[in-house]
């Protein structure tokens, strides 16, 4: 028997917790049929603002740091804006994309980012009556900045405005109203406790950084010429690190996003305590664009059944009651490393990460070995997460946690 996907965020029911975040992928109606296609549980429409500037996109606006390491580590760096629709044309849009979404059981979900109280007001009303059952309010987008008012990350920086906000917009409909929290906060965990006193229902955890890299020849800001937003695979870790964290400290429904590059990171994110988890540098950098979200689902299902567990919901949080404080950790139980000798090719390269001189390339046999002194190993962890041919273990009296490398 397949294992059951369907979870409920916010008290709305997703047929499964892959949902495409608000980006190029749902830039419009038709894009967003495409994801209902996909087989996503959900979809959140590109966030609309009636800021000009907004709407006005640069050319060229994606490019990517760290390319050798794609696919797997690399940073996704753009700035791509909001919605490039006049309100009117994106309520059309969004019609389109709900009547495709209900046809195919994808739950649609309206972002939207406003530039007065009473914009957050008028247009939090406007997706409540074109019949969207929930709303993001976008607090983290890294770009929006210079405007003379509070937009993007510049508001959920400020703990007290998002509060305001989202105070606004949850008076205003009867919809559930999550809110899309900035990586930059202050204190994301403070700012997530106001807007939770405010009414917001849940939270998306976490937003990219605000960043700057810039031609080597010239010294110019890349792209646009300006701060850019950065993030790719290597941010999964703090995104699960901002998820457990609210999830403790609030106890609130979270939809996780950033660093979502994989079947394995959306485990990882409802094992943290999120409901939902969202995507969309997997989709627009990946090799497969929307195939990319049934490679998601099919792992995820595996993963449900290779561990006979029949009810993905069964997974979440199951992190938190494991987490150590500092002061707690294990410091009295020792690992040390060991050679598994006929995976040892003799490349030299691990003494030079041994800080104990614990390590020797030896001779056995005509071939080159390196040889550990457990006398001297400090049980560091260094020399078998690096070693290329996983030659080194660790071994002690209780387990050892170093990954999957991945």
């Amino acid at each position: 028997m397949k294992p059951n996907l369907a979870v409920e965020y916010c008290g709305v029911k997703f047929k499964n917790p892959m949902v495409i975040a608000s980006a190029s992928p749902s830039k419009n109606g038709e894009y967003m049929k495409r994801c209902a296609d996909s087989g996503a549980g959900g979809v959140i429409a590109k966030t609309f603002s009636p800021e000009p500037l907004a709407q006005k996109y640069v050319s060229p606006r994606f490019t990517v740091l760290n390319k050798k390491g794609w696919p797997h580590s690399y940073s996704n760096y753009s700035c791509e804006f909001l919605a490039t629709y006049s309100a009117e044309e994106w309520m059309q849009e969004i019609k389109i994309a709900k009547a495709a979404c209900d046809e195919r059981a994808c739950t649609l979900v309206g972002s939207i980012s406003g530039n007065s109280k009473e914009s957050w007001r008028e247009l939090a009303k406007r997706m409540e009556d074109v019949g969207l059952p929930m709303l993001e309010l976008n607090f983290g987008c890294p770009h929006p900045k210079d405007l003379g008012y509070k937009s993007g990350q510049e508001l959920g920086n400020s703990p007290e405005a998002a509060a305001e906000v989202t105070k606004i917009v949850c008076d205003s409909v009867n919809i559930p109203v999550f809110v899309k929290l900035t990586s930059e906060a202050v204190n994301i965990v403070d700012v997530a406790g106001l807007c939770k006193a405010s009414g917001a229902a849940g939270f998306t955890v976490v937003n990219r950084f605000s960043a700057l890299d810039v031609d080597i020849e010239t010294g110019r800001p890349l792209l646009h010429g300006g701060f850019a937003g950065v993030g790719g695979p290597w941010m999964r870790p703090i995104t699960l690190k901002w998820i457990a964290k609210i999830a403790e400290a609030h106890g609130m429904p979270i939809s996780a996003t950033n660093g979502i590059f994989s079947w394995e990171d959306v485990i990882k994110c409802i094992m943290c305590g999120a409901t939902t988890v969202q995507t969309c540098t997997a989709i627009m950098y990946g090799p497969k664009q929307f195939g990319e979200v049934k490679v998601f689902l099919d792992g995820v299902e595996k993963y449900l059944i290779d561990h006979n567990i029949d009810d993905i919901n069964k997974l979440r949080g199951i992190t938190l009651p494991q987490i150590i404080s500092w002061d707690k950790v294990d410091r009295d139980h020792k690992a040390i490393s060991k050679v598994i000798e006929d995976k040892c090719i003799g490349c030299g390269m691990c003494p030079n990460w041994c800080f104990y001189d614990a390590i020797k390339i030896v001779g056995k046999e005509g071939k080159k070995k390196a040889v550990i002194d457990p006398n001297k190993c400090d049980g560091c962890g260094l020399c078998p997460v690096l070693c290329p041919k996983d030659a080194i273990v660790m071994e002690g009296e209780v387990p050892v946690y170093l990954g999957d490398f991945n």
